[in-house]
């Protein structure tokens, strides 16, 4: 009998300290869900306060595309105009082998404007946006624009106002394929924050003002 009863304890203790380990474990994976709902949260915040933007041109390339000059490839020609007033940190056109992806860092003051445009050769890659942060043990990277696959047919071109300084990690993500080798060519720079209006002075407002109307 005192047999049975110690093993009855047994078989209670081991219940009630799996159920222990099992409710921890709950606890864990619902602080974990949690955590990670709260970055996605904050990653959309940050792409919105930048007033974020993508968009797809679709566009046949060029006879000289596609022969190592990411300029002559993505026909930077025609956005002259809008490139002018931009610094140009990166042009590049880069093979992303299978199953792995490319990055870039760039550090976006506060008010700046980071533009990139970039198109891949065949097929499609996958394109994101990061953010790289300083926390306990080192830096991490929160994501800004989660990854979306773009294909062949389109030259894509965005841009983001940093809300305060940054160090954005622009991602070329072919960690999905597990065969094909992709080629990308891109051009990315910054363009700073615009200045204040000029305010013409209060002296020549008032002179204006008080100078005589000549009679009819």
């Amino acid at each position: 009998i005192q047999e049975s009863e110690r093993f009855q304890k047994t078989v209670e203790v081991a219940k009630d300290t799996a159920k222990t380990v099992t409710e921890r474990t709950t606890q864990g994976i619902e602080i974990a869900k949690q955590k990670t709902q709260a970055l996605r949260e904050t990653a959309g915040e940050v792409w919105q306060r930048g007033g974020g933007t993508i968009s797809k041109v679709r566009a046949s390339v060029g006879s000289m595309s596609w022969r190592g000059n990411a300029r002559e490839t993505l026909d930077m020609a025609a956005r002259e105009e809008q490139w002018r007033n931009i610094r140009v940190q990166g042009a590049e056109e880069i093979g992303v082998p299978a199953r792995t992806e490319h990055t870039s860092a760039y550090h976006v003051s506060k008010g700046a404007t980071l533009r990139w445009t970039f198109r891949v050769k065949e097929h499609d890659i996958g394109f994101g946006l990061r953010m790289r942060v300083q926390d306990w043990g080192g830096a991490r990277e929160e994501e800004v624009l989660p990854v979306e696959r773009y294909d062949c047919c389109d030259t894509i071109a965005g841009s983001w106002v940093a809300d305060e300084d940054r160090t954005v990690v622009l991602a070329f993500d072919n960690r999905y394929s597990r065969l094909r080798s992709k080629t990308v060519a891109y051009i990315v720079g910054t363009e700073k924050a615009p200045g204040p209006m000029p305010v013409e002075p209060a002296g020549d407002t008032a002179a204006a003002a008080s100078e005589p109307v000549p009679a009819a």
